[in-house]
């Protein structure tokens, strides 16, 4: 008898863990396409000038076209600075922007990583983590004129990650609390 009331309990109990899972690895899959997608677009003018010659070069190094060139995401800003660090230019500046964008792919990871564990709080900790990244990242766009500027606004990156950290969070916090009244239903059935 006891062995049926544990084998419901087992389904019940995975039900419970389900629906927060699949809400951290959705939430972490965000984060991880947030490298991915564009973080820049062309503004309209800019946007047409791209498109007009769009076979044309726009980083010699990359062999990236002014068509790629029209949507930029994040992987696609790590390599132009990482070109930029490598040929010398603003070579401070480049490193660092590698740092931060690796820095953020690094926590984006272990994001997916501890969600796909059903770690609920290491997840909490690297998407909170990911976060400050990310605003320290647009923060240095802005600052330096890269973000939005008369070529460049923002692409759909940002509200990607926003609404993937929003996702992690609530399925961490469900989770944790699912594992919680869990621990505490199995105790009360041991005495």
């Amino acid at each position: 008898m006891t062995e049926l009331i544990e084998k419901n309990q087992s389904g019940s109990r995975n039900k419970k863990f389900l629906y927060p899972f699949l809400a951290m690895m959705i939430g972490s899959l965000m984060l991880v396409a947030t490298l991915f997608i564009p973080f820049a677009s062309a503004t309209e003018d800019y946007g047409e000038h791209l498109e007009e010659y769009s076979d044309s070069i726009y980083v010699e190094e990359l062999n990236m076209t002014n068509e790629e060139a029209i949507n930029l995401s994040l992987f696609d800003f790590a390599r132009i600075y990482s070109v930029a660090a490598e040929m010398g230019m603003a070579k401070s500046v480049s490193i660092a922007c590698l740092v931060i964008i690796s820095l953020f792919g690094i926590f984006t990871l272990f994001t997916l990583l501890f969600s796909a564990l059903k770690k609920p709080i290491p997840a909490m900790i690297f998407s909170l983590l990911a976060f400050v990244v990310f605003r320290i990242t647009k923060w240095d766009f802005e600052d330096r004129g890269v973000i939005p500027s008369s070529n460049y606004d923002w692409g759909m990156a940002q509200y990607i990650c926003y609404i993937g950290i929003i996702v992690v969070m609530v399925g961490t916090v469900i989770l944790l609390v699912a594992k919680i009244k869990d621990k505490k239903q199995r105790k009360a059935l041991e005495q």
